[in-house]
């Protein structure tokens, strides 16, 4: 028995990353530049066949017994390819949980950033929105309409980097590692939104850079997930750095 609490055992406590229950989500998918979705994928990964861009904001809301669990989390990523797979490589993950941004850099390598975020239903009209540094720079408004055909469970999966940068300057001290998040999203309802997404610029994160093309949809869904996160192998350091410093800026 320890004397402080300084000193604890690990444990496996994996929280919400393995096994995610049925939780509301708004979402938006649209094409952007393809030239520019090509420039922001890291080594090994390459571009997909269609530039798209998934914009999410997930309210999650749980009770264990007496304990309350609330965040609200959001989510901008590209779709990526890594060794004939495609995926989605997530630029940004915005979360107003403060200790969730350091377990889930450090462990998993999501790029998970503190911000400012709302989920608001009112009967059928729902509104997202994502603040950091007093701008709103995604904002997703509209109404509910028709309910739309639930698909069946599917196959789907990120890509992470998780690194350390190093003590003395440029580079790391450890890392980088590509993960492979292998997901199975289970879908429960759909509902498409007649509405906008709107992006406005931040410089510590850029979402206009990736510019709305055409929208592809916007929904509000409920699914869970099941998660089975994985290092897929190491990272040629000197490609990725230039990659790195979005993640902490």
């Amino acid at each position: 028995m320890s004397r402080t609490r300084w000193v604890r055992q690990p444990t496996t406590e994996d929280g919400l990353t393995k096994s995610v229950p049925v939780l509301p989500s708004l979402e938006a998918v649209y094409l952007t530049d393809p030239d520019a979705l090509a420039e922001v994928l890291p080594p090994p990964l390459t571009p997909p066949a269609e530039p798209r861009v998934h914009v999410r904001i997930t309210d999650i809301d749980l009770t264990f017994g007496e304990y309350r669990h609330k965040e609200l989390v959001g989510y901008f990523a590209v779709d990526a390819v890594h060794d004939g797979d495609p995926g989605e490589y997530p630029l940004l993950i915005p979360i107003d949980m403060e200790p969730a941004v350091a377990i889930s850099r450090e462990r998993y390598g999501e790029p998970k950033k503190l911000a400012d975020i709302e989920l608001t239903l009112d009967g059928d009209a729902v509104t997202g929105k994502i603040t950091r540094q007093g701008v709103t720079f995604i904002e997703i408004t509209g109404r509910l309409a028709e309910e739309l055909p639930v698909p069946a469970p599917y196959p789907a999966r990120q890509f992470w980097y998780k690194f350390l940068p190093a003590v003395a300057g440029p580079g790391f001290d450890a890392g980088p590692l590509l993960v492979r998040m292998e997901q199975v999203r289970k879908p429960e309802s759909a509902r498409r939104v007649d509405g906008e997404l709107v992006l406005r610029d931040l410089p510590s994160c850029p979402v206009v850079d990736l510019p709305v093309l055409e929208t592809v949809s916007l929904q509000w869904t409920r699914r869970s997930s099941d998660n089975a996160p994985t290092v897929a192998g190491p990272v040629d350091p000197v490609a990725f750095a230039p990659f790195a410093q979005a993640r902490y800026s």
